[in-house]
């Protein structure tokens, strides 16, 4: 598990990689970068509160038991799920994405990662996670 800065850094350079790359010839990139970019941003919001190995989760845990209602709106939760699918057909498998389906990840990924890096806005550690009177 890293600190809160490393993930956001390695969030901030997969989201450029993923911008940057061609979606003709590099998709593959694209998708992996992408996909990796939102997972990573929810583990920098998952360490917020993570103090030892017991607390801590998968980006498919920290959406479901710990950032799930109050702290990130549900639909991150679909999206997080459609990327890991799409992400999953894609590489590992038959499926070569036509240039409509990238635009419609790479702007998921946008959204998401935006609505993730929003929670960090004026918060500091642990603000996130404590309930409010």
């Amino acid at each position: 598990m890293a600190n809160v800065d490393t993930h956001k850094q390695l969030a901030a350079s997969l989201l450029a990689d993923m911008r940057k790359s061609d979606p003709k010839e590099e998709w593959p990139i694209i998708v992996d970068a992408g996909y990796y970019a939102l997972f990573h941003s929810l583990e920098a919001l998952s360490a917020l509160e993570c103090r030892d190995s017991y607390t801590f989760a998968d980006a498919a845990d920290i959406l479901d038991n710990v950032l799930s209602g109050p702290i990130l709106d549900r639909s991150i939760f679909t999206a997080y799920n459609y990327l890991f699918y799409f992400r999953r057909g894609a590489i590992y498998g038959w499926h070569t994405p036509t240039a409509q389906q990238i635009v419609r990840y790479t702007e998921t990924v946008e959204k998401c990662v935006e609505h993730v890096q929003s929670k960090f806005a004026g918060v500091g550690t642990r603000d996130l996670f404590r309930k409010s009177d």
